[in-house]
């Protein structure tokens, strides 16, 4: 019997492609996320490259120790390599987990030891609307994803310049018209993907606590510690980052000093939804709230993920792209008042439709 690994991509917008390794095995079929590792072709390069650490392999009894020396790999790259290696191999262990859990005929929540989620909480992240980037463009999208049921909205208000206008400036007005268009009783969190230097952080700050943002995320890296004292010293509203790493170690010194209030571990970019668990649990007294600005798949694994994590908080969730995206896992994605109900069946509990008019197939190989 012929067991292949696939990658599928998914063209969903100008900016925006999802990334899917997909594991076939006769009748079953298991998927993960990869997306946003950079370079597509770094990304079939590196798949290229951990093959014949799959080929022949039992992926049911050898997964934890291909996962390791997979792990091991990651970190023995050259720091340039090491992003994209780390987001495929989280893709990769993802459809090994997925592929392990329908083995075994459990929702992947209940065989990582946890409880039934029901409904996650989702906050909408309105950074990949389509359209302009003006205050009223902006205000609009974060009012649709109030009106769809969503109690918080996050955006990115300083990625985007407007010729000739300081850019601190314009991110602080995009604020200012989505607090008039949303209210003050929906939370507002606000990215600055470290964008803006930082005196610029600490100019917009009177604006961000008029504001009653529910975080700041990313205004510094978690590895910056010594700017992230200075903000916790200059502010107390909460602090959120982490979404691009890749061991707890490089956010301990944050976590330890209680820099950041929220941890944002993503199951594609710490190595898959393990990886993302124990650092989820090893960072006691700090939220967690997965980096997810991803496709269906990763929301499925990171909503699972919740389930097993005492100290997970909220869920991100791409609002306002695409309206076809459930249709791409079967409507399997479904999502109403602000929450997504989880799959009881085995597995992840979404299957990827490979025919669907934004797919096609990039790679494949034998394994």
């Amino acid at each position: 019997m012929v067991r292949t690994l696939e990658l599928i991509e998914s063209r969903v917008s100008a900016r925006t492609r999802w990334h899917f390794v997909v594991l076939r095995d006769g009748d079953t079929s298991a998927v993960g996320e990869c997306s946003d590792a950079g370079d597509t072709d770094a990304v079939i390069r590196r798949l290229t490259a951990l093959t014949p650490s799959l080929e022949g392999r039992d992926l049911l009894a050898d997964r934890t120790s291909v996962v390791d020396e997979l792990t091991r790999a990651v970190e023995s790259l050259p720091q340039q390599e090491k992003f994209a290696a780390a987001t495929v191999l989280g893709g990769l262990e993802q459809s090994l987990v997925d592929f392990a859990a329908q083995a075994d005929g459990e929702p992947v929540w209940k065989w990582l030891g946890g409880v039934s989620p029901d409904r996650v909480p989702l906050y909408a992240n309105i950074n990949r609307m389509p359209g302009g980037r003006s205050p009223a463009d902006v205000a609009e999208m974060a009012a649709r994803a109030v009106a769809a049921g969503f109690t918080s909205v996050k955006c990115a208000p300083f990625d985007v310049r407007e010729p000739g206008q300081d850019l601190a400036d314009t991110g602080v007005a995009r604020l200012r018209a989505i607090r008039t268009a949303i209210g003050e009783d929906v939370g507002l969190k606000v990215d600055f993907h470290e964008r803006l230097t930082a005196e610029d952080v600490h100019r917009v700050l009177p604006a961000m606590e008029e504001l009653g943002v529910a975080w700041l995320e990313d205004a510094f890296a978690v590895q910056h510690v010594e700017d992230l004292r200075r903000l916790r010293a200059a502010t107390t509203l909460p602090l959120a980052g982490g979404e691009l790493m890749f061991h707890l170690d490089e956010a301990r010194t944050a976590v330890a000093e209680h820099l950041v209030d929220v941890l944002m571990p993503d199951v594609k970019h710490a190595g898959g939804i393990e990886r993302t668990l124990s650092i989820a649990r090893a960072a006691t007294g700090t939220a967690i709230s997965p980096h997810n600005p991803s496709g269906p798949v990763a929301t499925a694994a990171s909503a699972h993920l919740l389930a097993a994590c005492p100290n997970a908080t909220v869920l991100e969730h791409q609002f306002g792209e695409v309206p076809w995206r459930p249709e791409l896992v079967d409507g399997a994605e479904n999502i109403t008042d602000g929450h997504l109900h989880v799959s009881d069946r085995p597995g992840l509990g979404v299957r990827l439709r490979t025919d669907h008019p934004s797919c096609r197939v990039l790679w494949t190989a034998n394994i």
